[in-house]
Order: structure tokens, then C-alpha cells, then sequence
């Protein structure tokens, strides 16, 4: 009976008298929903050496409490303060549209950017009759009326209150409705341990552990790579229905940018619990982050390594050599190398480069910030974020012989066995007197096609490609490729142009002329293209007439190693002729074998033949620059691998940057350089190399 009754009084003690007490604990406790970031994909060479990673940080998020206005802005300025002390960035879409110095100003925005900015209901959602293009009286008015920050504030104070108001303003539906909003990301544990420590100034401030993007050693794949960085409003209004938020990375230039769709991961969901006062109590996972596909490059960092330097110390030795019409202002190139029975990008570089990670820094960051500054107030000079690879045109020069050869092959006006063409070292072409560049008084009397293009001599090709006609010399070039974009995996890649009558109708309106014909032959004119569209074009020569569309993405694979997606080879097959192809590889390898080869210094002692030819092109500034040097290839010229297009701007001589594809070559191949070529030089160091 006792017994019974003790039961019975600890029931209703619990259910009465500590309910009560139990159901206002759990009106003080109140949940939160919040995102947990998914970690982005990661992108690695094609052996697996990883070029981009996540590493685990700790970002701060605020949850809506019920504090006061005033009490919100005191404690936003806190944790300005706090963050500023610890050296940590914060979250500031503010100042993509509204800085200050002081004094406030707008961000580089036109006067309807400003206008639609505040009258966006997604934004500051004013009304017409408010706006203003006074960039004062705008901070005015988020001060006084929108935040209604204290005047005791100074106005720098009073912005950087602004700038954690303005995040929880653009989040309002979120933050309003239980969602949690971020402030900070990839903050140091010392912020960290005092936001912990001192939670109650800190009221509705909780840390997250998040990924953090990381870029390892990547000024050589700084172009191929690409960045990662807060999203645009542009951007933001293109893709908020894909599920972007306002505060997003996303990929802006190379891989990056190409393969977005594939890196970005799928958010999980968490519900954290917090007190009355605003502190984290519990934290739940309700449902896990889909960590982002990883993407394997063809690229090999290794030989990307090897072609960067020795572009960089190729440049400098030319700068510094006297012979010639060099002008010593060589200072930028690229080099790509293919799998020519692929069409896979096995490097791709272009110099200067720059180093990705200063785009993953936060604004106070001032270092970073500075030398992203300097590299767009000197990109007209250098134009260092550039992929001269695929973004840059360059006249082919000497090197478009290979496909005159090609037209007057497969036209008929020479053959295989029949093809002697007699240099005088001068001709009269359509009214104008052309010489030969390099005997111009005498010639090289009687030269068969393998002693045109193992002497590169103009007068040769001037001759073959008038014989030829303009239509067979585009119709060509259209074939291989050139003058057209070659559909690569990355962005932002350009056509370029091949000369045609229809094009200087259209540039000049003009009738064609023989003598155009004859500088279309040589690689001149309006003949313009990439050194991507240069390499594939040579890689087509080498394995008998395929076309490949070239790709820097090997394949995509899933965070549980299953493959996504695998890039298939893909191409089109020339009508080419064996005995065409035959005929130009005899001759091109003439150019690197033969004593009068216009390239044999750079290849001796290779156990391989290799196919080259060399080109000089006229920059279109004219007088007063050295000419560009071109110098393309493919190895080995009988079981070929690899082919290779090398340019250096206002490199004089295609000779002059064999080098570096002797370089490639050594390295593709494991072989042992046979001299010491160059090893007394030392680059000098690239701009932004980190």
C-alpha cells in the first residue's frame, strides 16, 4: 500500500510539478535549419596527383534570438571586431554594390544597376520614389532608416554593421523563419574558441565545420584549373533557381567553371537547437551532404612543370640574344602537347601565369587582394590571366607550309615524285616583287617539296600555293581545323581566321589578288589562329588524317570511386591521301634531321626521328618588334605519340623555341637531355609565381 503510494506522488510529481518546469525549459529551447556545405569535387592529373582539394574549416552563422535591433548591432560590431582581431575575413556581398573608404561609393555600377539593386525585393527592395544614385545619401538611409543604427556609431563602424545586416537581409525569409544565416567562413580556431568561450556576448552565433577549397601548387595549371570565387549577381540571378544562394563559390574560369554541374556537391540539412540566450545546444544531422564528383585531368602536372619552366628560361635567353631582327622584348607564349591518337591534352600552359589561390582569398586579405588588382591593371601588358593557349590567335607563319603542301597535293598541281619548284630568290607575283628570305640574290635554285620545307623557303611555297588557288588553300585549313574553335572542354575558347576571299571582302572590300594568295601560303595575311588549333592540326598530320576533338577531362568520378562519365575519343577523318601524308612527313622531318635543316641544332642525339617545322610571323604592330616565333612538331615521326605546338611572342625565329619542345620531348619519353642546353640560364622569375 506504501509502495503504491509513493508511485503515485512521484507521477504526479513528475507530470505536474516538474512538467511544468520541463515544458518551460522546452519553450526556452528553440530549433533551428540550417545547411551543411557539401564538399566540392576534387581535381587531380591524370595519375591522380591532386591539383584541387577540400580541407575541413570552421565558419560562423547567426540564428534569428530575440534580441533587440540595438542589441543586434552591438554584437554584429563585436564580432567585426573579433574577426578583424584575429586576422579572419566575413562574408561581405554588400560591397560588391556599396563600399566604403571612406567615403561611401558605389561598385563600378551603371545608374541602372544602382537602381535595380534597390528596388529589387530580393535586395533593398525600395521603392522608386526612394532611390538614389547618391551614393551618401544611400548610406544614409541603410544606416538610419533601414538598420537604424545607433549615432554614436562612427560611420565606418556603422558600415561594417551594415555589411553583416545586409547578409541577414538578403537571407530574411530564411533567417526570419528559423534558417540559420553565414557570416564568416574558413575562420581560425582562435575565433572559434572565443566565440565558444564567450557565447553570451555572442547571442544567435553558432560554428559549423565546412570545407574549405584548396589549391596545391597550380601556377602551371593556373589556366586549365581555373578559380573558384563568390558567385555574381548576375550569376546569382541565372542560377538562384538551380539552388545557388546570394553567397555561393562558384567556378569562373577553366575546369572550374566547365565542369560546375559535376563538382558542386548537394547540400545536407541540419537542426541545431538553442537556448533562450541564443546558445548552441544540440546539433542534428537530418540529412547528409553529397560530397561533390571528382574530375580526372589528362593533364601530366609533371610535364606541365617541364614545358613551363622551359618556356620561361627559353624566353629569357632570347630576350638576351642579339642575332637577327630581335628587339630583346620577347615576354610571353605557350606550349601545348596532344596524344595525337586521342586528342587528350597532356599540357597546356601559357606564360606568364598567375597563382589561382590568392581568388580563394577572402577581402581582407589585403596581399591577395593587391595582386589581383595588379593583374588586371596589367593585363593589357602581360595579360597573364590569359590562356594564350586557346584565347590568344597568332599568324602561323612558316608553319602553314605543311598544309600548302597538303593543297597542292591532293589538287594535283605537284605529286609525291613530281614536285620541283625552282627558286630565283626573287618573283613577280600580281604586280608585286617577292623575294626569298633567305637567299634573295641567287635562290636555291631547283627545290623539291622535302627541300621547300627543310629550308623553309617562301619563294617555293609562293609559288606552289598561286599554283594551288586561294579555295583549296581554305578549304584545307577549314579541314584541319584552323581558323575554327576546336570544341575543348573549357570555356571562353576563340575561333580565329583563315584567310578567304569572302573574309577580305568583308574586312577591306576588296577584290582578292594573286599576291594575297601567295601570303596566305606562307602563313600570313589574315591568317590568325590558336596554338591549341596549331597543335591539333599537327597532330591530324601525324596519325594519317583524324581529327580529334581535344579534351582536358579524362572522366568524372563519383565520391565512391564509380566512374560518371568517361570522355570517348571523338574525330573526323580527312580524305587525305597515304601518299600526301608520306610526302609532308619526309619533308618535315628534313627540318630536324638534315644539315640544312631549319631546326636540326634542337634535336640532335635523339634515338627517334622527329617531324617538325618552324615558322617567323610579322606581328601586326609592324616595325620596331620582333617577329613572333612558331615551332611545331610531332615525335616519333614513324610511330608518332605526341605532337606539339610552341609559341613565343616576338621570339624572332621558330628555331629560337624548338627548345622547348625538345624539352617536352626528353621528358614525355624519359630521355636523358644529350648537352646541357641552356642549363647556365636561370628564368627569370614569372609574374605572380607564387
Amino acid at each position: 500500500m506504501v509502495f503504491g503510494f509513493i508511485i503515485i506522488f512521484r507521477l504526479f510529481n513528475l507530470q505536474i510539478v516538474e512538467g511544468e518546469k520541463y515544458v518551460a525549459d522546452s519553450q526556452k529551447r528553440i530549433l533551428k535549419e540550417g545547411e551543411i556545405e557539401a564538399p566540392r569535387g576534387k581535381i587531380l592529373d591524370r595519375y591522380g596527383t591532386p591539383i584541387a582539394v577540400n580541407r575541413q574549416g570552421y565558419a560562423l552563422y547567426i540564428v534569428k534570438t530575440n534580441i533587440t535591433t540595438s542589441e543586434m548591432n552591438e554584437m554584429l560590431l563585436k564580432l567585426s571586431d573579433l574577426l578583424e582581431k584575429n586576422g579572419d575575413g566575413h562574408v561581405n556581398t554588400l560591397s560588391k554594390f556599396l563600399k566604403y573608404g571612406p567615403p561611401a561609393e558605389f561598385n563600378n555600377m551603371t545608374e541602372k544597376q544602382i537602381s535595380d539593386w534597390q528596388t529589387n525585393s530580393d535586395r533593398l527592395n525600395m521603392k522608386k520614389e526612394e532611390v538614389t544614385h547618391d551614393p551618401s545619401e544611400l548610406f544614409k538611409y541603410l544606416r538610419d532608416e533601414k538598420f537604424k543604427i545607433d549615432p554614436l556609431f562612427t560611420d565606418a563602424q556603422a558600415y561594417r554593421i551594415m555589411v553583416f545586416r545586409y547578409e541577414i537581409l538578403i537571407n530574411n525569409w530564411n533567417f526570419s523563419t528559423g534558417g540559420m544565416v553565414p557570416l564568416a567562413r574558413d575562420v581560425s580556431m582562435e575565433t572559434v574558441a572565443e566565440i565558444e568561450e564567450r557565447n553570451h556576448e555572442f547571442p544567435g552565433v553558432i560554428t559549423m565545420t565546412e570545407p574549405v577549397r584548396e589549391y596545391i601548387d597550380t601556377y602551371e595549371e593556373a589556366h586549365i584549373l581555373g578559380y573558384i570565387r563568390a558567385i555574381n549577381s548576375r550569376q546569382y540571378d541565372e542560377l538562384k533557381d538551380e539552388g545557388y544562394d546570394n553567397d555561393d563559390l562558384i567556378g569562373q574560369t577553366g575546369v572550374e567553371k566547365s565542369a560546375e554541374r559535376y563538382l558542386r556537391g548537394k547540400n545536407g540539412r541540419v537542426t541545431v537547437e538553442v537556448d533562450a540566450e541564443g546558445k548552441l545546444t544540440r546539433k542534428l544531422v537530418t540529412m547528409e551532404a553529397m560530397p561533390g564528383h571528382d574530375v580526372v585531368l589528362t593533364i601530366d602536372t609533371n610535364l606541365q612543370k617541364v614545358a613551363m619552366e622551359s618556356l620561361a628560361r627559353n624566353i629569357e635567353r632570347i630576350r638576351n640574344d642579339n642575332r637577327g631582327p630581335n628587339y630583346g622584348d620577347a615576354f610571353a607564349g605557350s606550349a601545348v602537347v596532344l596524344d595525337v591518337n586521342s586528342g587528350a591534352v597532356l599540357t597546356m600552359v601559357s606564360y606568364p601565369s598567375f597563382d589561382p589561390a590568392i581568388y580563394l582569398a577572402g577581402p581582407e586579405d589585403a596581399e591577395a587582394q593587391q595582386m589581383i588588382l595588379e593583374l588586371t591593371k596589367d593585363e593589357q601588358k602581360l595579360k597573364a590571366l590569359l590562356n594564350r593557349a586557346i584565347q590568344e590567335n597568332y599568324a602561323p607563319g612558316s608553319t602553314f607550309k605543311a598544309i600548302t603542301a597538303v593543297a597542292g597535293l591532293e589538287k594535283g598541281v605537284i605529286t609525291p615524285t613530281s614536285n620541283t619548284i625552282v627558286c630565283r630568290g626573287t618573283a613577280h607575283i600580281g604586280g608585286r616583287n617577292l623575294f626569298c628570305l633567305e637567299k634573295p640574290t641567287y635562290g636555291h635554285g631547283p627545290l623539291t617539296l622535302k627541300g621547300g620545307l627543310e629550308t623553309s623557303c617562301n619563294l617555293y611555297f609562293y609559288e606552289l600555293g598561286v599554283r594551288t588557288g586561294i579555295e583549296a588553300l581554305t578549304y584545307w585549313a577549314n579541314n584541319f581545323g584552323l581558323g575554327k574553335k576546336t570544341g575543348i572542354d573549357l570555356p571562353n575558347e576563340v575561333s580565329g581566321t583563315m584567310s578567304s576571299i569572302e573574309l577580305k571582302k568583308k574586312l577591306r572590300n576588296d577584290i582578292w589578288r594573286p599576291a594575297d594568295t601567295a601570303q596566305v601560303s606562307i602563313g600570313q595575311f589574315d591568317n590568325s589562329f590558336t596554338p591549341l588549333q596549331m597543335a591539333n592540326y599537327t597532330a591530324t598530320l601525324a596519325n594519317g588524317g583524324k581529327l580529334y576533338r581535344p579534351h582536358v577531362i579524362k572522366e568524372i568520378v563519383k565520391y565512391d570511386g564509380s566512374v560518371v562519365n568517361r570522355t570517348e575519343p571523338s574525330y573526323t577523318q580527312l580524305p587525305l591521301k597515304e601518299s600526301t601524308i608520306a610526302a609532308v612527313k619526309e619533308g618535315m622531318v628534313a627540318v630536324t634531321s638534315s644539315i640544312d635543316g631549319t631546326a636540326q641544332e634542337a634535336f640532335r642525339g635523339l634515338p627517334f626521328e622527329v617531324a617538325g617545322k618552324t615558322g617567323s610571323a610579322q606581328t601586326q604592330s609592324g616595325g620596331g618588334r620582333s617577329p613572333n616565333g612558331i615551332f611545331i612538331c610531332y615525335a616519333p615521326a614513324d610511330d608518332p605519340q605526341i605532337a606539339i605546338a610552341v609559341i613565343v611572342e616576338r621570339g624572332v625565329w621558330g628555331s629560337n623555341v624548338a627548345p622547348v619542345a625538345r624539352d617536352i620531348i626528353d621528358e614525355y619519353f624519359g630521355l636523358k637531355a644529350a648537352d646541357s642546353r641552356n642549363a647556365e640560364l636561370k628564368p627569370e622569375k614569372p609574374l605572380f609565381n607564387p
